[in-house]
């Protein structure tokens, strides 16, 4: 058997230190790990107490305001009452949150481009209803992660042959810029090599009002809001764009209830609750 030498390991200035001070080193990782794990600690109990001293906690009555215009996500039914994906889906937060709290609950329709002065004004207290990071309405107000990932759908008039948004033809294609971010809708077609002037639309009306004229081809928008579109007889096509995530708008200043929030939607999105949810409003 052919016996191979063991090449000895030439030693360098660093290797010759940690040996040297070895100990010393150890000591001082182990003191450096402990800094870290108590900074962690301390800031977990920092964020506590600022959940246990927020409005959600002090206040006997929590006022929640909901979009009542989009199917599935939320409505009146016959009894007056403010039905929903999302009223089920801050109801579940807030029993999670809150269960062993003895609160009132007070629901108010909003639309989308009202949660901001009703928070800002202390109307309601939060805010759901396809609220969108880095769009206009949701500037200067605490969000959370998104709860629900939407997709961006791209409308067009019955007649159009496109089958995705590469095959829309035209220079301009427009945009629901109060539900989509126009930015990131706009990087996001310069990255996939699409050169449109993006149009931006605040309603339905006025983007109806450009297709029918043939003022633009297609109008880009969150799949919640296109079967309004579908509806009056646009057509959605079969590729979606891009995708967005709706998010719980909160007061400024409030991040140890963005954090415990945040903390819950991702436990339902673990365990199965969102699914649960979506599926039974159809979304």
């Amino acid at each position: 058997m052919r016996k191979y030498s063991k090449e000895k390991r030439r030693d360098t200035p660093a290797r010759s230190f940690i040996r040297k001070h070895k100990k010393k080193l150890t000591a001082l990782f182990i003191a450096a790990a402990c800094v870290i794990a108590a900074a962690v600690i301390f800031m977990g109990l920092a964020t506590r107490q600022g959940f246990e001293s927020s409005f959600l906690m002090t206040r006997d009555t929590v006022k929640v305001g909901l979009r009542t215009d989009v199917a599935g996500f939320g409505s009146v039914d016959e009894e007056g009452n403010l039905v929903g994906f999302d009223r089920d889906y801050i109801d579940a937060i807030l029993t999670e949150l809150l269960g062993g709290q003895t609160k009132i609950y007070e629901y108010y329709p909003l639309t989308s481009q009202d949660a901001g002065g009703a928070i800002k004004y202390g109307t309601v207290d939060i805010a759901l209803g396809l609220l969108t990071e880095g769009t206009d309405k949701t500037k200067g107000f605490t969000l959370t992660k998104p709860y629900y990932v939407d997709d961006v759908v791209v409308v067009t008039r019955a007649d159009s042959r496109a089958q995705g948004l590469a095959d829309v033809e035209s220079e301009e294609i427009g945009l629901l810029s109060t539900a989509v971010p126009s930015s990131g809708f706009a990087d996001h077609l310069e990255s996939m090599g699409l050169t449109f002037e993006v149009l931006r639309y605040s309603d339905y009306e006025s983007a109806t009002l450009d297709l029918d004229a043939g003022r633009v081809s297609a109008v880009a928008m969150p799949r919640a809001l296109s079967r309004q579109f579908e509806d009056a007889g646009y057509r959605i096509l079969a590729e979606p764009a891009w995708e967005i995530g709706y998010s719980i708008m909160l007061p400024t200043g409030q991040g140890a209830v963005e954090t415990e929030f945040n903390r819950v939607i991702d436990q339902f999105e673990a365990d199965g609750t969102t699914l649960a949810l979506a599926q039974k409003w159809g979304l």
